[in-house]
């Protein structure tokens, strides 16, 4: 009776009689929902499920209008991730607090000249860090990733780890940098103040990290702004604003020609303020640490690092330029807050070293716990591994956020800027050493592939067909042969065939190490040949592009590919990229650093040799990385080749004999019998079937 009333009610008669049409909308079904698939435009390409999300009112938003609590991983292009990432971390609390001291003890010539050391320091590194990533395959993991896939486990493992440290470091030097300038603001004269200012803008920035990764993008964008307008007002303060008790006399010739020259203050000299205002440039590798969260790695690493580095130098020498001629000696080495009194709007002033502090450890937090992350994924440091964990669709690495954190923690009550800043700089000068002696040994190494290839592979086709096995190896004139012999009737007895175009193995060309690639370097080859589209549809032809390898069929089923170095592709940039400036880079950063303080020195390398050896005995079958090339070996031979006269010896090596060629014929033992003349002079084999038994009775 129930199924009878739901009927009726379905179907109720119309007022002027009949009946009304079902009512399909109670079953979850709507006629008009046939009708979605009609709904088509001639001549014109649609999304998949686009009708649907017309019919249903839902539109696809920006990612910066979307919501904060992300559900689906997001990547980030030139300008949204690298450039602003950059500018934030080399924009820091030192620029805005240091640079008046810098030009009151050095003077505006060496000021220059420290920028400009502080700036190439930073530049062959990323320079370095960008012939790497162009030449071999990039994944996510950042420095780490980069030094292990060229150096290998070991030593990507040890220097990561350090990066790690100093980016933590990093951290609790730009929040003591904004506890100092935020109590001097509020006239708090005390160390615990600064400290617990910094402890609190750490938490702070902390648990906007452990938010996810689009609040940090989110955040940046927004300091960025605000970064600017500080700039502006500081360049207007120059011109129309003058304390003389603070040593803001304006702008005269008679005091940019006293600023000139260096005065240093006692226990003060060149490489002591190069060592303070080197921090600065430790932001240049936030780019490479989110390779993880970005688009196409390949090309917006690039631009979007030299752009920041580009504007960076300017606005330094800008910065260096303008307090040298508006302040007297004096003002530039007692008032760490010089550049306010020189500003137009003091407040605005402030807001950008606040958010340039702020940012600078927002984007040290976002880079340093990533690198770690990958570290412990690879299970190369095995009594850390649970640190990899993540969650969320981008794998946020809390737990690694958390230690990163408790390491800037512990540094902050160190409470002075000028004694953290030479433990940062050396840390650093390590790390970049390091990626300047990977670019050299991966172009090295390249050199070194390509002789091998010329002297052992040159004349390989000639050797094979001289071999025993030629009747097998040439097999275009085999089949030729065979074909012409039985006038295409196939192979003979005794003939290998070769396989078909879609077999299980494809022996058609040889397998070389030049023509096998990974599918993303497959969309890396030809995002790199499409520079000038748009970087949202590059990502989407870098995820579904393909790319013919020789002779091979699409519809070829996948091989096992390998991970190889590759000549460098040109590029507006790719004639900065040279292996020998990369090694000049590497060993005048290691000059520098026992230059400004031996004693970190040896302590950062003491660590570093620790780490290595530790990997090692832990985990022995770690990646040995791409490289082949040896600096030892290579010093070694280059020395010889100095003190040898003559030519060098040739190489010699051990070969697999050669065999002299001879003619082999068949020779058949028996004579043939008439009754089996017909058969074919091969093993057959026939299907009986049931009815065919009897005869066999």
């Amino acid at each position: 009776m129930a199924d009878e009333s739901e009927t009726a009610n379905l179907v109720a008669p119309k007022p002027g009689g009949g009946r009304n049409p079902l009512q399909w909308a109670k079953f979850g079904l709507s006629e008009e929902s046939g009708s979605l698939n009609q709904q088509t435009t001639k001549g014109e390409a649609q999304e998949l499920f686009d009708e649907e999300e017309k019919n249903s009112g839902e539109t696809r938003k920006p990612w910066w209008k979307s919501n904060f609590f992300i559900t689906e991983p997001v990547l980030f292009g030139t300008w949204d991730g690298v450039f602003t990432a950059c500018m934030m971390n080399i924009f820091g609390v030192v620029l805005f607090l240091r640079t008046g001291w810098m030009v009151g003890n050095a003077g505006i010539g060496l000021s220059i000249v420290i920028v400009f050391m502080t700036i190439s320091m930073a530049l062959l590194p990323i320079l370095s860090a960008i012939g790497v990533t162009e030449r071999c395959h990039m994944e996510h993991g950042g420095l780490y990733f980069l030094l292990s896939h060229a150096l290998g486990g070991r030593v990507g493992g040890s220097v990561g780890f350090l990066f790690v440290f100093g980016q933590a470091v990093v951290c609790s030097l730009y929040c003591t940098g904004f506890g100092e300038s935020f109590a001097e603001a509020v006239g708090w004269n005390n160390e615990w103040a600064v400290r617990g200012i910094a402890i609190v803008t750490l938490l702070v920035l902390l648990g906007i990290n452990l938010a996810g990764v689009k609040w940090v993008i989110k955040v940046q964008l927004l300091l960025v702004g605000c970064l600017g307008i500080s700039l502006v007002d500081f360049i207007i303060g120059t011109f129309v604003k003058t304390d003389y008790a603070a040593g803001v006399v304006g702008y005269s010739v008679e005091n940019f020609r006293n600023n000139t020259g260096p005065d240093y203050i006692p226990g003060q000299d060149f490489f002591t303020v190069f060592g303070v205002f080197f921090p600065t440039a430790t932001g240049v590798m936030a780019g490479v640490n989110m390779s993880g969260d970005l688009k196409t790695p390949n090309r917006s690493i690039p631009i979007g690092s030299l752009s920041a580095i580009g504007v960076s130098t300017v606005l330094y020498v800008l910065f260096v330029l303008l307090l040298g001629a508006v302040c007297t000696r004096a003002g530039l080495q007692d008032d760490f807050m010089i550049a306010e009194k020189v500003s137009g709007v003091g407040v605005l002033w402030l807001l950008g070293l606040y958010i340039s502090s702020l940012s600078s450890c927002l984007s040290g937090l976002y880079g340093a716990p990533r690198v770690l992350q990958c570290i412990c994924n690879e299970n190369v440091i095995p009594v850390i591994k649970v640190l990899g964990r993540g969650r969320g669709p981008n794998k946020e690495p809390f737990l690694a956020i958390l230690v990163c954190g408790f390491i800037s923690f512990s540094f902050l009550f160190v409470g002075q800027l000028n004694l953290l800043a030479p433990i940062v700089t050396i840390n650093f000068m390590l790390t970049y050493a390091m990626v300047d002696y990977a670019y050299f040994a991966v172009g090295m190494s390249y050199d070194m592939h390509l002789k091998r290839k010329e002297k052992y592979e040159g004349n390989g086709d000639k050797k094979e067909t001289e071999s025993l096995l030629s009747h097998v190896i040439d097999k275009g004139k085999k089949e030729t042969d065979e074909k012409s012999a039985t006038n295409g009737m196939g192979p003979k007895y005794g003939t290998l065939e070769e396989p078909k175009t879609g077999s299980l193995i494809d022996t058609s060309e040889p397998k070389t190490v030049e023509k096998v690639l990974t599918k993303d370097q497959m969309a890396d080859e030809l995002t790199s040949s499409a520079l000038e589209k748009d970087v949202d549809k590059k990502g989407e032809d870098a995820e579904k592009g393909k790319v013919k390898t020789g002779d091979r069929d699409d519809k070829d089923p996948p091989r096992t590919f390998h991970y190889e170095i590759y000549k460098m592709p040109s590029s507006w940039y790719s004639f900065l990229c040279n292996r020998w400036v990369s090694l000049i880079g590497a060993i005048a950063s290691f000059v520098i650093m026992f230059a400004i303080q031996w004693g970190y020195a040896l302590a950062n390398i003491a660590v570093y040799i620790l780490l290595y050896v530790y990997i090692g005995q832990a985990n022995p079958g770690v990646y040995p990385g791409l490289t082949d090339f040896s600096l030892i070996q290579w010093i070694k031979t280059t020395f010889q080749s100095l003190c040898r006269r003559g030519p060098p010896p040739p190489e010699q090596y051990v070969v697999t004999p050669m065999f002299v060629p001879t003619k082999m014929e068949t020779e058949q033992l028996n004579e043939d019998s008439e009754d089996y003349q017909g058969r074919g002079r091969y093993h057959q084999s026939t299907i009986m079937k049931g009815e065919e038994y009897d005869q066999f009775e």
